[in-house]
This record gives structure tokens, sequence and C-alpha cells, in this order.
């Protein structure tokens, strides 16, 4: 469930910055993977366990999706509509329950009989197959992980400290200040 509050959160704050979100299974997996690797817990951690532990971790990274946390609900609020922390409890559950009721029949049209590939659960089962495979090269790929997340959070926390980081003025320096009054910049963000 902690892996699944971080991707959640993790899709909110990337959904709210593009424009839209993605349920985050590969990444669930590998944190999961490198997380109980890093306990070392009695009874090893298997390749079931991973698909488990990224199953539910990228449903609730797809909730923030599919509760309209990402585009509707912050569109509404920009119109001046505001809704309460109950309202919102409530639309969350209501779309959690309808999404479990749907599960089974879509599954088994879509799964069982139609075999369709899906290529995010494929990339998924790929991804858990080649960190079991090589435990060496898991343990890189997570550590690489972990670097670009404390870049990434350097770079928050630097541009917080410091907001003209976020847009320096490269047009106005390089002489194009009309194009720096028309709103052309770069914005750096993490």
């Amino acid at each position: 469930l902690m892996v699944g509050f971080v991707v959640s959160a993790m899709n909110v704050s990337f959904g709210l910055k593009a424009g839209w979100g993605q349920g985050g299974s590969v990444l669930a997996a590998a944190v999961s993977i490198g997380l109980f690797s890093a306990m070392k817990p009695k009874i090893p951690f298997t390749q079931l366990e991973a698909n488990v532990c990224q199953t539910v971790a990228s449903a609730a990274g797809s909730m923030t999706m599919a509760a309209g946390l990402i585009g509707p609900i912050p569109a509404l609020h920009l119109l001046g509509l505001r809704y309460s922390v109950w309202t919102m409890m409530t639309w969350g559950a209501s779309v959690a329950f309808l999404g479990v009721f749907f599960a089974v029949p879509l599954r088994r049209h879509f799964l069982l009989e139609s075999q369709l590939r899906f290529p995010s659960g494929t990339a998924t089962a790929e991804t858990i197959k080649s960190m079991f495979a090589d435990a060496r090269r898991a343990k890189s790929q997570v550590g690489t992980l972990i670097h670009a997340a404390t870049f990434a959070a350097g770079t928050v926390v630097l541009t917080w400290c410091f907001p003209w980081v976020l847009r320096p003025p490269v047009f106005t320096t390089l002489g194009l200040a009309s194009a720096a009054r028309w709103g052309w910049g770069i914005r750096i963000d993490a």
C-alpha cells in the first residue's frame, strides 16, 4: 500500500503538470522489488508477490485518473465549482466500486476470450522477470531510480528556495526581450 501511495502521489503531480497520467505498473514493480530486497525478509520475495504489489500500487495510481483528480475536478475548480472532501471521497468510492464491479466481466471478455495483449501489462511482466533473473542488474536499476528521485527532489527544493531558477531569463539574455514579454521562455521543472 505504501508503494501505491507513492505512485498515486506521483501520478497526481505528473498529471496536473502534463495533463495526463499513467498507472505506474513498471515503476511500482521496480520499487517493490527494491524495497523488499533492501528489507531482506526471512521468506524470499517472489515474482508472484511482486505482481500483487505492483497490481495494488498501480490500482491506487490509476484511481487518481479514474476519480477525475487529474483532469475534470481541477478543471471544474478553475470554473469556480468547489466540492467538499466528503463529496470527493464519495465520488472516489463510487468509481472504485464500479471499477471492481465491471472488472470481472471485462477481464473475462478481453483477456480470456479475446486473448488481447496489453502493452503495459506485458512490459511490467518482462520487468519483473528481468529483475528476478539478474539481481545485480536489478539493484543497479533501483539505484538509478533512487538517484533520479533524489535529483528531482533537489530540483524541487532548489526552485522553492530560488523561484527564478524555475524560469531563467534565457530569451532576455539572448536579446529577444519581445519574445520574453509574449511569454516565451524555458521552464526547468521536476
